[in-house]
């Protein structure tokens, strides 16, 4: 039987916080209908070598990029060099080693499909979204259901007639409610998606105001976008995107080895992949002046880019290739593989965790590769932001971009795990992007002027796809103004008596923001392996959050701190993440999510703030 204990005077707040829970259940249950990636533990038989391959039953049979969207693995098979019609294919991938077919969307809007080379990824309004290349323009499809998604919004494109490298919709980028789709010859097309039913046109950008030459790659960061030619000798130009519609040049680097594709990677790297074997670094660090940092001839036809810490894939004709950047002068091939079946493609490469996926665009087969032996288990972090850390002089319709180390798990991302806030104050709404490890925000309203903002990323909130959560509380602090201006608040010692059942700040305590700092009481469990918490602790199953589930055996009283004890039915499984207990004879995860609560409201209770 479950019974409950409280202390007089937090009795009623509980009353009110279960109540909360009760409603906050229901949308956390509905937030990851689907089972994530598993961390699979890569051995010889799986490394740099095809061990599960993801292929169509009849045409279209070719892949290109391929995203985790709501739990499921999901790409879109499409001819060749640009023809329709496509295909939407969605998988269960809790086993990558065999990926289980769970949607497949056929005819009607995807016959107008054609290669993907970008799936960008929309919160809006609480909703995802995802937009996709036609032969025509551009489609945005609804994936919050991810088992019946629909598409939702549509623009034709000018000019865009379904070609290959020319009149075409050849790369999107997609940052905050503007998406920027390159068009080849057509130069740079800028939609308005705030009402993303209804994307609206706001401007064609010629070829001639953008650098001079056809544009395919495209990456939006902060208030620059970073283009360059595709399939031709090599060519790449920085915009200034402050005013989104109005895309000035700030620089441009022509008349370089010819080049396929490029991507974007930490410290305001530009990465290409050489037709010719070479294998260029370049930096903007300088965003007037683009330089070479390094052309590494590392030999054979390289067609794509992607980026993971510090390594680079390169997707070639022929093979997959690992690069270990560590030392940017001197790069270096640490791994390589091939598909193994004839006429292949290794072209666009999604690095996931440990897994590599392989889009052959060839239609022979795509596949999965471990990339490195073991599981994933190395923490996401920060590895470029646009702005700069302390920035002065932000423009108040600036964009913030954060450049992540791996793939993030999009569900992840909110406002509890993504804080963008005036310094001290309260988080603003906005919308959320993502695409290619880049995290970008664009806020409601225009920042106001003369102020401090400060984006917070609180550790063990976001995690990548396979679950390994940001250690450390990351901080970004900039200004509209000429200086950084942060409330000068400190922290007083606790008042009352330390909680028990568990060691302080276990179990993913109360975050609290100080002076633009936060002081955790310790992360959540996030996407780690399973805590088991037998009999009285708290520290364990009851804050686990993501990843895998925290088991509580025994039937002993859970001591939660400040009086508050409960007793969960014997038996049941205490998930972190989940939130479906109503009441006994249910999922008791829900009780989880009342104790997180009331933890976090005693620490609160025990925390007082002043502010100077």
């Amino acid at each position: 039987m479950t019974t409950l204990a409280f202390s007089r005077p937090f009795a009623r707040t509980f009353t009110a916080l279960a109540f909360l829970a009760s409603l906050t259940c229901a949308s956390v249950s509905e937030a990851a209908p689907g089972p994530g990636i598993g961390n699979i533990d890569c051995g010889d038989n799986e490394y740099f070598k095809p061990f599960a391959f993801v292929e169509n039953t009849s045409d279209p049979k070719g892949t290109n990029v391929a995203v985790m969207i709501r739990g499921y693995f999901m790409t879109v098979f499409a001819p060749d060099s640009g023809r329709p019609p496509g295909h939407i294919a969605i998988y269960d991938v809790s086993n990558p080693k065999t990926p289980n077919r769970v949607k497949h969307i056929t005819g009607g809007d995807t016959n107008v499909f054609r290669e993907a080379h970008a799936l960008p990824i929309a919160l809006i309004n609480g909703k995802q979204y995802i937009a996709f290349q036609t032969t025509a323009g551009m489609q945005i499809w609804d994936f919050t259901d991810p088992l019946n998604p629909s598409r939702i919004g549509k623009i034709d494109l000018p000019g865009v007639t379904g070609g290959d490298y020319e009149n075409v919709a050849w790369q999107s980028s997609w940052q905050g409610r503007y998406l920027y789709v390159s068009g080849g010859n057509l130069g740079i097309f800028v939609i308005d998606t705030v009402d993303p039913t209804q994307p609206k046109l706001l401007a064609q950008i010629p070829t001639g105001s953008t650098g001079g030459f056809r544009v395919g790659p495209l990456f939006a960061l902060g208030d620059y976008l970073v283009i360059s030619n595709m399939d031709q000798g090599g060519a790449y130009a920085v915009l200034d995107i402050s005013i989104p519609d109005k895309p000035t040049l700030l620089s441009r680097l022509t008349n370089q080895p010819r080049m396929y594709a490029i991507v974007v990677g930490a410290n305001d790297r530009i990465f290409t992949a050489g037709r010719d074997g070479d294998f260029l670094n370049h930096s903007f660090s300088d965003p007037r002046k683009i330089t070479l940092v390094k052309n590494a001839k590392i030999g054979q036809d390289q067609l794509y880019a992607a980026t993971q810490d510090h390594f680079v894939f390169l997707g070639r004709q022929n093979n997959v290739v690992k690069v270990d950047m560590t030392n940017e002068n001197d790069p270096k091939v640490v791994g390589e593989g091939n598909l193994g079946r004839a006429n292949p493609d290794h072209g666009q490469v999604t690095p996931i965790g440990n897994l590599i996926f392989i889009g052959n665009d060839h239609g022979t087969g795509s596949a999965f590769f471990c990339h490195q032996r073991g599981k994933d288990a190395t923490p996401l972090s920060v590895q470029s932001t646009y702005p700069k850390a302390d920035a002065t002089g932000v423009g108040t319709g600036a964009r913030i971009s954060i450049l992540m180390s791996d793939f993030v798990d999009f569900d992840k991302v909110n406002q509890d795990n993504v804080i963008v806030r005036p310094a001290g104050g309260e988080p603003i709404p906005g919308i959320y992007t993502y695409a290619f490890n880049t995290l970008s925000f664009s806020p409601d309203q225009p920042f106001e002027t003369d102020k401090t903002y400060e984006v917070v990323i609180p550790a063990g909130g976001l995690s990548d796809a396979m679950g390994n959560a940001l250690e450390d509380d990351f901080v970004l602090r900039f200004s509209t103004g000429d200086e950084i201006v942060v409330p000068d608040d400190e922290v007083e010692a606790p008042e009352e008596e330390p909680a028990t059942g568990g060691a302080p700040g276990a179990g993913g305590g109360p975050l609290v923001g100080v002076g633009g700092q936060i002081s955790a009481g310790g992360a959540a469990n996030s996407g780690g392996a399973p805590n088991a918490g037998t009999g009285g602790s708290s520290g364990g199953a009851l804050a686990s959050s993501g990843g895998a589930p925290s088991t509580a055996t025994g039937g002993a009283p859970v001591s939660v701190g400040g009086g508050m004890d409960f007793d969960p039915p014997a038996g049941d499984d205490m998930s972190g993440g989940g939130c479906s207990y109503q009441g006994p004879g249910s999922s008791s995860s829900g009780w989880a999510l009342l104790s997180l609560l009331s933890l976090a409201w005693v620490g609160v209770r025990r925390l007082r703030v002043r502010r100077g």
